[in-house]
């Protein structure tokens, strides 16, 4: 069992987030309650897409290019599910009901991954110690890329910039049919240091994997089509979803600009956590219909971890709150364009391939 980690305990840092929280719900109280409906409503179609692309898909299967880009689109829909019902759901932030958010989460395991396992590493793992080595399952994804600064170094390390390109594209591939497994049978893994996994959740794993191999790849088969096109569009789904869904995920926290505190040996950090939530995390300088109402304002990522049982459809009004109390309060709020948090995260990967010392190693 690893080390817990804590927090530098600073009563003006408590008394500074009591303030802001009074000062959230005091704007929350102000956005229409037909907010909530967009939301919920998007949570019924996007599903129901997901559904409709599939059978387009399979209508269509004589013809190899439609077959494909029916699938493509069930990927991309897969990333606007996430991005707009999973990432919500796993916080009980898209319906009033908490059984109806469970329920939902579902969605999730039929569409290729463990909505269980993810669960628990997003809320137990990333939000609870995001950027910290040996905790934060969200970043760290492996020992194939240091992101860590402090991490030991391979060989390969040494020219893993050189790589991105190439590997980056497998995030999915990895996710769906390699990391969930590690979570649940490999024992020094983070989650199964924090959490003991209930018997019927491995045979939820297996039966929605097999699913999910059923009707992405078995069934078209059946019917007609050839396994390496059955097999190729499976993984050319994944790769192009798993590509377009690291633009988006690896904006937040995986950059040159951001923090990755080290605890000592006794699992102390010499800050709080509310200092910690504005060191280890940017916003995206991004404001219009589509980052609103399809990509669900993930680009107002400081205001979820901060409040991470508001809504997304709300994170904009609560940014705003944020970014006054850090001006008056001398916290770092930062907000990168898009394109720029792309590039410091490739100085991230470059920096820790050539050893050079970083300012977010120490604090």
């Amino acid at each position: 069992m690893k080390k817990r980690v804590f927090f530098d305990k600073v009563e003006e840092d408590r008394i500074h987030y009591k303030n802001l929280k009074a000062a959230v719900n005091e704007k929350l109280n102000e956005i229409p309650k037909s907010r909530k409906f967009w939301a919920k409503f998007k949570a019924i179609v996007l599903p129901v897409f997901y559904v409709v692309f599939y059978v387009l898909a399979i209508r269509n299967w004589e013809s190899t290019p439609l077959y494909m880009s029916f699938f493509f689109l069930m990927g991309l829909t897969n990333i606007l599910l996430f991005l707009n019902l999973i990432h919500d759901a796993a916080h009980n932030a898209v319906f009033d009901r908490r059984w109806l958010n469970q329920a939902f989460m579902y969605v999730f395991d039929i569409t290729g991954a463990n909505s269980f396992i993810w669960k628990k590493r997003h809320v137990l793992s990333h939000h609870r110690f995001q950027n910290i080595a040996g905790w934060d399952s969200d970043v760290q994804q492996g020992a194939l890329f240091k992101i860590y600064p402090h991490d030991e170094k391979t060989k390969f390390h040494k020219y893993q910039h050189h790589f991105i390109l190439l590997i980056y594209p497998l995030y999915l591939i990895n996710w769906v049919f390699i990391r969930d497994f590690k979570d649940f049978f490999v024992k020094s893994d983070i989650i199964k240091n924090m959490i003991k996994i209930p018997p019927i959740e491995y045979v939820k794993l297996i039966l929605f994997k097999l699913f999910f191999i059923y009707y992405t790849v078995i069934f078209p088969i059946h019917i007609g089509v050839s396994p390496e096109i059955a097999i190729g569009t499976l993984f050319f789904m994944l790769i192009t979803s798993g590509s377009i869904s690291l633009l988006i995920l690896l904006t937040p926290h995986v950059n040159s600009a951001n923090y990755f505190p080290y605890p000592d040996e006794k699992g102390n950090l010499p800050i709080s956590w509310l200092e910690h939530q504005f060191i280890t995390t940017n916003d995206l300088t991004l404001d219009t219909w589509f980052s609103r109402n399809i990509l669900s304002n993930f680009n107002y990522h400081i205001a979820h971890h901060l409040f991470p049982s508001v809504p997304s459809s709300e994170t904009k009004e609560v940014t705003e709150v944020i970014r006054d109390f850090a001006k008056e309060n001398n916290f770092r709020y930062r907000s990168f364009k898009p394109f720029t948090a792309l590039r410091m995260h490739y100085d991230l990967i470059k920096n820790n391939a050539e050893d050079k010392v970083q300012f977010n190693e120490v604090l």
